[in-house]
């Protein structure tokens, strides 16, 4: 299993790096995702502590499951319901590294869609506004005819605006920072834009998947590497930052 690290805890929130490779929640039976975790965790030191009965962890949003990164969670209703507002009004500021597949032009960007979850495969697909305006009843139909069934059946605006931190020989790494957060949201755009992330097998093309399995590469190279928000109890805009293991990677 693999090992979370707590950065920071007070009486109301708790803040840890997600390692890539862990759920962040729903794991399924006799597997053990993140919230289980720092939940097991924070019962025990009630219990050192003298309290009884499992401990309340409130989580507000989803990293996917190979993508490390700084998670914030609740430890009371308050607090939860204060981060959970934030969310759903997109007042955080949410910032990642990914290091992506071909030379990324141009160097700085902000690209907005309109993105669905596919119901045949279960994946993030992009639309266009006119694609958009064929909506019916969980049914949009594409530029070249396909009618597609949408998992909620809706699509939703997504935006990102991205910088390059530095470039290599086959790949480059990018600084985003997110506006929302959809499903499998940076990686179907950046995929999209013809840079898919280095490690995606979901969204990767050919010569991205044959890098990664060439480089050995196990896990997506995504990670939420700065989160902030207003604390709950203070009001106070608060910011934690990890380095995500993929960042040493040789491009």
């Amino acid at each position: 299993m693999k090992k979370i690290e707590y950065i920071y805890e007070d009486n109301d929130i708790i803040v840890c790096h997600k390692p890539a490779g862990i759920a962040t929640e729903g794991a399924g039976p006799g597997k053990m995702d993140l919230v289980s975790q720092v939940r097991n965790y924070l019962t025990r030191k009630n219990r050192q502590e003298g309290s009884r009965g499992p401990a309340y962890v409130g989580s507000v949003y989803r990293l996917d499951q190979p993508v490390e990164g700084v998670v914030v969670m609740g430890k009371n209703k308050k607090a939860t319901s204060s981060l959970a507002e934030q969310i759903k009004k997109h007042t955080t500021d949410k910032y990642y590294y990914a290091l992506c597949y071909g030379n990324v032009e141009p160097r700085e960007g902000h690209v907005e869609n309109y993105l669905g979850r596919r119901e045949d495969s279960g994946l993030a697909a992009i639309f266009s506004d006119d694609e958009k305006d064929t909506l019916n009843e969980s049914t949009i139909t594409s530029r070249d005819g396909e009618k597609i069934r949408l998992i909620n059946g809706d699509v939703k605006k997504a935006a990102l605006d991205y910088e390059v931190v530095s470039t290599g020989k086959e790949t480059t790494l990018l600084r985003i920072k997110l506006m929302t957060g959809r499903f499998h949201q940076i990686r179907v755009q950046m995929a999209g834009l013809g840079y898919p992330i280095v490690g995606d097998v979901k969204y990767g093309n050919e010569e991205s998947l044959q890098y990664t399995e060439e480089n050995g590469i196990k896990t997506v190279c995504l990670a939420c590497y700065k989160f902030g928000f207003k604390h709950p109890t203070t009001r106070k805009k608060v910011f934690f930052e990890i380095k995500p293991g993929f960042i040493d990677h040789e491009n």
